[in-house]
Formats: C-alpha cells, sequence, structure tokens
C-alpha cells in the first residue's frame, strides 16, 4: 500500500504542473464566455471527465498506437502545439468580452468542442500526454507488481483530472470579482501564456527532432 501511494504521489505530481489547472481556468473562462454558468459546469465536467479518459488510454494503448503509425512523442508535441498556438491567437485578437454574455451561445455548439479543443490539446495537450507515456510501468514483471503500479498510476491521473474539473467549475467565483477591466486583463494575458505555451511544445518536438539526426 505504502508503495502504491508513493507510485501514485509521483504521477499526481508529474501531471498536475502540466496540466496546470489554475493558470488554465482564466482560458477556460474565456474560452465559455457566452454561454451561461449552468452550461460552464456541464463544460468543466465533461472536461475533466475527457482528460480522464484520453490520459487513461495514452497510459493503456498510447505507446502501443505510436509505434503502430510509426508518430513520435516529438512530432505529437509540434502538432498539439499548433493547434494550442492557433487556439490563443483566435483568442488574443477577439473583441474583449464579459464574463457571462446576455446572449449565450447554443449550448449543443458549446458541447461540441468539449473534448476539441477544450480537452485536447487546450487542458490535456501534448505535454500530458508525454508525461503520461513517460509514466508507464516498464520495469516491474507481470502480475501483482505491474497490476499495482498502473492502478497507482491511473489513481493519479483521476486525481489529477478531478483538479481540472474543481478550478474550471468554481473559475467564475473568483474571476467575475474582478470586474470587467480585470476580467478583460486576465483573459488576454491567459491568451498569451497559452501562446507561449504552445511555442514552448513546438520547439520541445523541434529538439527532440533535432537530437534524432
Amino acid at each position: 500500500m505504502h508503495e502504491f501511494f508513493n507510485r501514485a504521489a509521483f504521477g499526481f505530481f508529474a501531471l498536475f504542473p502540466i496540466l496546470n489547472p489554475p493558470a488554465m481556468a482564466p482560458v477556460f473562462m474565456e474560452m465559455t464566455s457566452g454561454v451561461t454558468d449552468e452550461e460552464r459546469h456541464r463544460l468543466a465536467y465533461l472536461i475533466g471527465r475527457n482528460t480522464i479518459f484520453l490520459l487513461l488510454a495514452a497510459l493503456l494503448i498510447g505507446g502501443w498506437f505510436l509505434k503502430i503509425f510509426g508518430i513520435s512523442i516529438s512530432v505529437i508535441r509540434i502538432a498539439g502545439g499548433l493547434l494550442l498556438f492557433n487556439t490563443a491567437w483566435k483568442m488574443l485578437n477577439d473583441q474583449p468580452t464579459k464574463p457571462a454574455s446576455s446572449n449565450p451561445a447554443p449550448k449543443a455548439s458549446m458541447l461540441d468542442k468539449a473534448f476539441f479543443p477544450m480537452t485536447l490539446p487546450v487542458t490535456a495537450g501534448p505535454g500530458s500526454l508525454a508525461i503520461t507515456l513517460s509514466l508507464v510501468p516498464a520495469d516491474s514483471e507481470a502480475g501483482y507488481a505491474m497490476a499495482t503500479d498502473y492502478a497507482a498510476i491511473m489513481f493519479s491521473i483521476i486525481l489529477a483530472a478531478t483538479t481540472v474539473y474543481l478550478f474550471y467549475r468554481y473559475s467564475e467565483v473568483f474571476l467575475k470579482k474582478l470586474g470587467q477591466a480585470g476580467y478583460n486583463t486576465i483573459s488576454k494575458l491567459s491568451a498569451f501564456i497559452l501562446l507561449a505555451i504552445g511555442v514552448q511544445i513546438v520547439w520541445d518536438g523541434i529538439s527532440g527532432l533535432i537530437k534524432t539526426i
């Protein structure tokens, strides 16, 4: 049991900084500025759930899937970084919006975006996928030890995704207190940070490819 919690804690502290829910909550708030609070809460739940499924899939079949298609982690990072860059660029060039619009967007149209781009790549991008793949147990022998390692990493994924849900779910509680000017400042700053993250991920991918030459 002690080994289980050690492994789970290691997985959580590896994933939490790259998911970074405190920094991504303003991005989520900006991307959902045209929906009601009830719809935003539903989206927060869907993104948290999707994050669990996505990272669990990466843990269980990700490495095998990439080998079949001959795709490297570096290539995944470049592709995901470009998607983040595109999303952040659109956010930077949008007109300032209120935290909650009086003319909310159709519910179906926002729910359709719960997985792409709001889960992948905005929340669980190539960085978190790469971290998850790096957590795959490699040294444990088949049997109880390996099953325990996998269970611990799965628990850490669920825990990390739960923090995503909580920060997204209650994002408006503290962001709305900032006022219109404060909200617009935070939203544009968040978009710029997301842009920088996209560039960094692309650079990490390019650096990884260069090392293979």
